[in-house]
């Protein structure tokens, strides 16, 4: 039995829609964000997911006492943060359009 043209056209924009999900995920596998505070003394790394996977405190900066080292890591997270915030609305933008083509496509 045949299908139906709009049917088949649903379902080969679906499967558009699938394969750029998938590379999105696959891109957030992937994909780190690592960033320094000013000093350099402290530089974290973000995987895609916006989870923590390195730190490294320079040596002799846990001297300086805990308020500046935590200050130090802070800075370095919001950078490394503003980072990823960054790659997501790109990644945001790109899939909106990518949506938007896919149904303009279809009509």
């Amino acid at each position: 039995m045949d299908m139906h043209p709009q049917v088949a056209a649903i379902l080969q924009q679906a499967q558009r829609l699938q394969a750029a999900m998938d590379d999105q995920l696959a891109k957030m596998d992937a994909e780190t964000f690592t960033a320094t505070d000013q000093n350099r003394t402290v530089e974290v790394t973000l995987n895609g997911h916006h989870w923590l996977v390195d730190l490294f405190i320079e040596d002799g900066l846990l001297r300086l006492g805990a308020p500046t080292v935590q200050a130090r890591i802070n800075e370095a997270l919001a950078n490394a943060t503003a980072r990823a915030a960054e790659s997501i609305q790109l990644d945001r933008e790109r899939l909106g359009e990518l949506v938007a083509e896919i149904t303009r496509d279809g009509n």
